[in-house]
C-alpha cells in the first residue's frame, strides 16, 4: 500500500496587515500575474534579496527566492494584480485589449 501526504508549509509568508500576494505576485508590475513573473522568479532562485530592491522576486518576504515564492505567484497566474496599466490599441486594429503586446517587424535592406 502507498500513501501519498501533501502539505502546505506556510511558515515565511509576510504577515503585513497591508500585504497583497496576488500584487506582490505581479514581479514586472505590468498588471497581469503571468509566466514573465513566474520565470523573473525562478531566474533569481536562492538569491537573498534586499526588502527594497525593485523588482523583488521574494514575494513572501522570507529574505529567500524560493519555491515558496513560485508556488505563490502560480497560485495567481493568469489573475489581474490591481495594479493599473495602460489599455491601447497597440497593434492599431480597432481591438482594444489590456493585453495586446505589438508587433515589431524590423526590415533591413541589403543594398
Amino acid at each position: 500500500m502507498l500513501n501519498l501526504v501533501f502539505g502546505f508549509w506556510t511558515t515565511g509568508y509576510a504577515e503585513h496587515e497591508t500585504y497583497d500576494a496576488r500584487r506582490a505576485a505581479d514581479v514586472n508590475t505590468d498588471g497581469f500575474v503571468n509566466i514573465l513573473d513566474l520565470t523573473f522568479i525562478a531566474s533569481h532562485f536562492g538569491e537573498t534579496p534586499t526588502e527594497d530592491q525593485v523588482p523583488n522576486p521574494d514575494i513572501n518576504s522570507d529574505g529567500t527566492v524560493n519555491i515558496l515564492d513560485l508556488v505563490l505567484a502560480a497560485n495567481y497566474l493568469g489573475q489581474t494584480s490591481g495594479i493599473p496599466f495602460e489599455v491601447t490599441d497597440e497593434t492599431f486594429d480597432d481591438i482594444v485589449l489590456g493585453s495586446e503586446l505589438p508587433i515589431v517587424v524590423e526590415f533591413k535592406s541589403e543594398r
